[in-house]
């Protein structure tokens, strides 16, 4: 059987593991957390830039999720069907 390392089976949040998370601030020791959990990495980096949760939010957003990640198995599927849908048609 092959596998794809870039595929994940369920689209939850055990789907990712984070070695090392690490954010600087200018004038402020650098906030390193190994390991984290969502909620501890969400709660901490709040904290650490005095942010709102949605802001907090936005940076994790923007610094983890939106860098090359697993897709879901589901995901996965659907643009493999688009895909052969789409090259099918092209061939009549």
């Amino acid at each position: 059987m092959n596998t794809n390392d870039w595929v994940c089976i369920d689209a939850d949040e055990d789907d990712y593991v984070i070695e090392r998370f690490e954010v600087r601030v200018k004038g402020k020791k650098p906030l390193v957390l190994n390991h984290p959990s969502y909620s501890k990495l969400l709660f901490v980096t709040q904290q650490y830039l005095n942010v709102s949760n949605e802001v907090a939010k936005d940076v994790l957003r923007h610094s983890i999720l939106a860098t090359p990640n697993p897709i879901c198995f589901d995901e996965y599927w659907r643009i493999r069907s688009a895909l052969e849908n789409t090259e099918f048609r092209s061939e009549e």
